[in-house]
């Protein structure tokens, strides 16, 4: 990240995002000197929304697949949403889920609400559906699609539970045309021998692969098989020479991955991610950036906009950067940086510019 001029420039999952020039350092000050520096109004930068937590695949990483969810927010509803998340100046969006491409009516939502507010739409997907649905993926405003991929062939399709997926998957993103694609990974015992080699994969299809670590915390994992997946401390280090070298992250994230799953005492960060991030549930339910935390308010009895200026998501904010929470590691990345901001500052300019020049490819290639 870095803050410069009349307003800040965060690349937090790239989204380009100018916010006040005050809104970053405050929260920096806040989360290292004192609370009372920290903003009293919520501006996320981004926004996470599930429209379904339905899913197809059956992992053994997840519980989301052993639930019949029902889909609350209906297809105006949900334009409506988006069109309040871009005039509250939020810049990206992300689809999760469950699998959001499950959603009959999702490319109907993206055409009708305002997506130009946006300079990212993200989807985060399976990927069983791309090969089918790469048609109107490639016509839809979506910019990025991160595909869930665990291993090499045997490897994901195992853990994932669905015979084919790997293949299908990398079927689809073949198929994508002028999107940024990512292949997810959550670090894990059963591909850590894979990683060089998946990582070669996901550049040979023009994707980059990006991680996420084992979280023991949230309610969609509570019966999830870590006593396979959770990798042996003599495996550690070749996930950590992996992020550390070829994925070339940040020390300070490569020191809190080492510790994490060796299970060594953490220097937890604060909290940020309730003034970065937003969270709306498949049930209309507002969360602060964190699963394991009560929602704040709900969108289909109030607006996006009056939750986040209420006085009990400012609280929870805050409770956050105290960490008076269950804990877990979603978005640990974004505390750390906020933690480390002056080498994250370092490493998130040098990001950006890889970013900015894989895009001027991308664009380059839909053009010819």
């Amino acid at each position: 990240m870095h803050w410069k001029g009349m307003g800040v420039r965060l690349e937090i999952e790239g989204n380009g995002v100018t916010v006040p020039a005050t809104y970053l350092p405050r929260v920096w000050m806040g989360s290292k000197v004192s609370e009372k520096l920290l903003p009293t109004r919520i501006r996320p930068l981004s926004a996470h929304l599930k429209l379904t937590e339905n899913c197809q695949a059956r992992c053994i990483s997840c519980d989301y697949w052993k639930t019949r969810w029902n889909d609350a927010i209906d297809t105006q509803r949900a334009v409506d949403l988006l069109n309040e998340i871009g005039e509250l100046g939020i810049g990206a969006v992300r689809f999760t889920g469950g699998e959001p491409l499950l959603r009959k009516d999702f490319f109907e939502i993206l055409a009708k609400a305002n997506t130009k507010a946006f300079k990212r739409v993200i989807v985060q997907t399976n990927g069983l559906l791309i090969k089918k649905l790469h048609k109107e993926i490639n016509a839809s405003a979506i910019t990025d699609v991160a595909v869930s991929i665990d291993g090499l062939k045997e490897t994901n399709d195992h853990i994932r539970g669905i015979r084919g997926y790997f293949d299908l998957g990398l079927e689809g993103i073949r198929l994508l045309e002028g999107k940024n694609v990512a292949i997810s990974i959550t670090l894990n015992r059963i591909s850590v021998s894979e990683l060089e080699e998946l990582n070669r994969v996901a550049q040979g299809v023009g994707a980059h692969l990006e991680t996420n670590i084992l979280s023991k915390s949230l309610f969609f994992l509570k019966d999830a098989d870590y006593d396979v997946m959770w990798p042996k401390r003599d495996e550690v280090p070749l996930i950590t020479n992996f992020v550390r070298g070829t994925l070339k992250r940040p020390g300070y994230e490569v020191d809190y991955i080492t510790k994490y799953y060796n299970r060594e005492p953490l220097d937890e960060p604060p909290c940020v991610l309730g003034f970065t991030q937003v969270f709306v549930m498949s049930n209309g339910d507002v969360l602060t950036g964190c699963y394991p935390l009560k929602p704040v308010g709900n969108i289909l009895r109030e607006s996006l906009g009056s939750i986040l200026a209420s006085e009990a998501c400012v609280k929870q904010c805050m409770a956050m950067v105290r960490r008076e929470c269950p804990g877990c590691t979603c978005g640990v990345e974004t505390s750390l940086a906020v933690q480390h901001a002056v080498s994250g500052a370092l490493f998130e300019l040098k990001k950006l510019t890889q970013r900015e020049n894989q895009e001027q490819k991308v664009h380059a290639a839909a053009a010819t």
